[in-house]
């Protein structure tokens, strides 16, 4: 990666980001999955993406310091249902704050990385949680 291909990464993240809170913001309080599987309001999605952002950001961090990462106490899928029952007495407005700041701060962790230390596993890493997760959600919400 070179810091143009960082840029654009980081632009289009920013682009999918505000497209998906538009959608989040435009249904506050109805489940945006499908029928049959667990209810996810808007408050879900954005606590979702706050606990995801900051596992990924600590994954990241210790990627570049070449310290372990994290582990997750579960699945990706059970840690879904951990953090969405853990964060279920939150308010659509806190879990939006926690998001937003997490969010930034992912960006401004990528924007400190070497551009030396960008290597495929880095960017498998942060492309994880970037602009095809939060594409992901957009695309549970479009199909309703």
């Amino acid at each position: 990666m070179n810091t143009e291909e960082v840029k654009a990464m980081l632009c289009i993240d920013h682009i999918v980001w505000n497209a998906l809170a538009c959608l989040l913001e435009k249904h506050p309080d109805v489940s945006l999955h499908e029928p049959g599987s667990l209810p996810w309001t808007s408050r879900d999605v954005y606590a979702h993406f706050a606990r995801w952002l900051n596992h990924s950001n600590a994954c990241i961090d210790a990627y570049c310091a070449r310290r372990p990462q994290p582990p997750l106490e579960a699945s990706p899928e059970e840690m879904n249902d951990i953090w969405q029952r853990a964060d279920s007495a939150m308010s659509l407005d806190e879990a939006r704050k926690k998001a937003g700041v997490v969010f930034t701060s992912r960006v401004v962790l990528i924007e400190s990385i070497p551009i030396d230390k960008w290597d495929d596993a880095l960017k498998k890493l942060v492309s994880y949680d970037g602009a095809m997760h939060y594409a992901m959600h957009i695309n549970y919400i479009l199909r309703e």
